[in-house]
């Protein structure tokens, strides 16, 4: 049985605690982390020196931080569709 095939069963087969505390594990590190981004781009608007001269510099560069972002989300709604794909089948 694949590592996949494996995983689908440990989700069909989960307590209810279990499931919420694997969905935690899963999407809180990249909520956190699009969360991180958002904010430094809201602060980016109205930049203190030292973070203009990042942003001229290009250690901050705000295309780069909305497609991180994006990514950040597509993972967690992959996640979220995976799992309830999986419990729509039983």
């Amino acid at each position: 049985m694949s590592d996949y095939e494996e995983y689908k069963q440990w989700i069909l087969a989960a307590d209810p605690r279990a499931l919420v505390q694997q969905l935690n594990g899963e999407i809180r590190a990249p909520l956190v982390s699009a969360q991180n981004l958002i904010n430094i781009l809201g602060m980016m608007q109205n930049p203190s020196p030292k973070m203009q001269q990042r942003i001229a510099s290009g250690e901050l560069n705000a295309e780069e931080m909305l497609a991180q972002v994006g990514q950040h989300l597509e993972a967690i709604l992959s996640v979220l569709d995976f799992f309830k794909k999986t419990l729509d089948v039983e």
